[in-house]
């Protein structure tokens, strides 16, 4: 029976989807994964045999999905060894797959957002293909989720734009500025209060730029800040807001975004951070109906510097 879905985000009904599809589809590890230019950001796993982790930024032309979603590959290979395009397929001989089942997640303006698929290092029966029409539809019903929130993460994107010929985003990193956040909480502080939407703040502060600048010079300096813009952006669901908000600061919205998904994004976000070796501290919150996305943002920051506190 497919389930219910009980979500408060797409994060918490992709958790479902993958655990429901571990213990019913007969394949050991599921994946759900978003497409940002040549990577394929790992978003959620379940499961185990393959070293893939949440967070993790796989080459996208070297995978099984980018076969399938190019209709170069199929959907289901009970025995990848016996599909040609799949077998070749750096993937496949770097992780050992030996079984896969794939589709893509579609928004509603028909662009891919990511992929669903699950991997095995064992080959299937061919009784894997009747599982087709069952990952089509668990696709199509995170495709739909994933659309909503894209369409409300546009909307606070929309937000800091006014026509009025402001400079609303940092030069540096192209990012939205200071002035376009502040715009962008009070906007959507108004929209979540109508529609009783969720939201998350995370707050991320680069360790010791001051003294890399003082010691290194500023280009080094500005480099860390690009490359850490990049790693914040890339933990998101590409369609949060990602802004600088002060000099060595980010801060990061994410709406229709309830617990399970902001500890998502946080730890992607972190795992990227230490994985390009980027000294830096992070701290979340969640949206409280009595006070605002402003004090969200005030909390989020609070709870950054008090994990600086005790780090030092």
């Amino acid at each position: 029976m497919i389930p219910t879905l009980p979500y408060e985000d797409f994060s918490a009904a992709t958790d479902t989807v993958l655990s429901f599809l571990r213990q019913n589809a007969g394949v050991e590890f599921w994946m759900a994964t978003r497409i940002d230019g040549n990577d394929l950001i790992v978003l959620q796993t379940v499961g185990e045999g393959f070293p893939i982790k949440n967070g993790d930024a796989l080459a996208w032309a070297d995978s099984l999905c980018w076969r399938m979603v190019n209709g170069v590959g199929p959907r289901v290979a009970h025995d990848v060894s016996a599909v040609p395009m799949l077998a070749t397929a750096p993937f496949t001989e770097l992780l050992h797959v030996a079984a896969y089942i794939g589709a893509p997640l579609i928004l509603s303006d028909g662009k891919t957002y990511g992929t669903l698929c699950g991997l095995d290092r064992a080959p299937k029966g061919k009784e894997l293909d009747e599982q087709r029409g069952l990952i089509g539809i668990m696709a199509g019903l995170l495709g739909a989720i994933v659309s909503r929130e894209k369409s409300m993460g546009a909307s606070a994107a929309d937000a800091s734009d006014d026509g009025a010929g402001e400079v609303l985003t940092d030069h540096l990193t192209q990012l939205v500025n200071r002035r376009a956040w502040d715009r962008i909480l009070l906007s959507e502080e108004s929209r979540c209060a109508r529609h009783n939407h969720s939201a998350c703040v995370i707050a991320v502060d680069i360790n010791g730029l001051a003294d890399i600048n003082q010691q290194h010079g500023r280009d080094h300096g500005d480099a860390l800040l690009c490359k850490t813009a990049q790693i914040v952006k890339r933990g998101c669901r590409g369609y949060d807001v990602v802004a600088r908000t002060g000099e060595d600061e980010f801060g990061v919205l994410a709406v229709e975004c309830g617990l399970k998904g902001a500890k998502g994004i946080f730890d992607r976000i972190k795992a990227g951070l230490q994985r390009e070796e980027v000294p830096a501290a992070l701290g979340l919150s969640l949206r409280n109906a009595a006070t605002g996305l402003s004090r969200t943002f005030e909390e989020a920051t609070n709870t950054l510097v008090n994990a600086k506190r005790l780090s030092r």
